[in-house]
């Protein structure tokens, strides 16, 4: 390796020699189709994040990686349910496309405009106003917890496979929910509580991040301002 890559660099070419060594063990079918989908992502990633270190303004191509990123990991994780992926290859990528996605978030954070924040200061309020009648209907109905094959979840998981690079929400009831590292850059944009859901029974965590039907149209913005596209279903 040069060296003079920046580190989320670095780490994003790690994670790429990896996914190969991993890739290169899958079925034969596979290697063609899940295998080939995840290494374009990572390479597409690890092109961005090259590009974006040689730009004045940086923000738009770090959310185009940070999109491609959300895209490995989802992929990962179908590819480790479907076996391809050990349990301990499992962790070891995640491992390494947690770091990249911690290096990045902290580049966009640096990167983002203040006005971003400024416009982002009526959804807190907004939020603020919501949580306690969204964790009071969750006590009263004794509080919805999710496994990876619950069927939300997997809805969730088809939907994302469609549209990787946006982030997905699905209805339920008066909410549009969305899961994973979806509902953490949610969270984060909108200011709303993202909580583990994940059932007693579930080895991984299910962060899960609701928004109000009603509200739905103002916080799709908000998003899209951020610079994601959005689906809902």
């Amino acid at each position: 390796m040069a060296a003079d890559l920046i580190p989320v660099v670095q780490k994003s070419y790690d994670l790429c020699a990896q996914l190969y060594t991993h890739v290169n063990r899958f079925p034969r079918a596979q290697r063609g189709l899940l295998g080939r989908v995840m290494i374009e992502d990572a390479l597409q990633m690890l092109v961005l994040l090259t590009v974006a270190n040689r730009r004045a303004n940086k923000t738009e191509t770090l959310q185009e990686a940070s999109g491609r990123l959300d895209a490995i990991r989802i992929t990962l994780r179908l590819s480790k349910r479907l076996g391809f992926v050990s349990n301990g290859g499992y962790e070891d990528l995640s491992k390494d496309a947690n770091e990249v996605g911690r290096m990045l978030g902290g580049w966009l954070k640096y990167e983002r405009p203040r006005s971003d924040k400024d416009r982002r200061g009526s959804a807190a309020e907004d939020a603020a106003a919501d949580t306690p009648r969204t964790t009071a209907a969750k006590r009263r109905s004794g509080g919805v917890r999710y496994t990876m094959t619950s069927p939300t979840v997997e809805r969730f998981l088809r939907l994302k496979l469609q549209h990787p690079h946006t982030i997905v929400f699905v209805t339920i009831g008066a909410f549009c929910q969305t899961f994973f590292e979806d509902a953490i850059y949610s969270g984060q944009v909108l200011r709303v509580a993202v909580r583990n859901l994940a059932a007693e029974s579930e080895a991984e965590k299910i962060p899960t991040c609701g928004i109000p039907k009603a509200k739905l149209e103002k916080y799709v913005a908000l998003l899209r301002e951020a610079g994601k596209e959005v689906h809902v279903e």
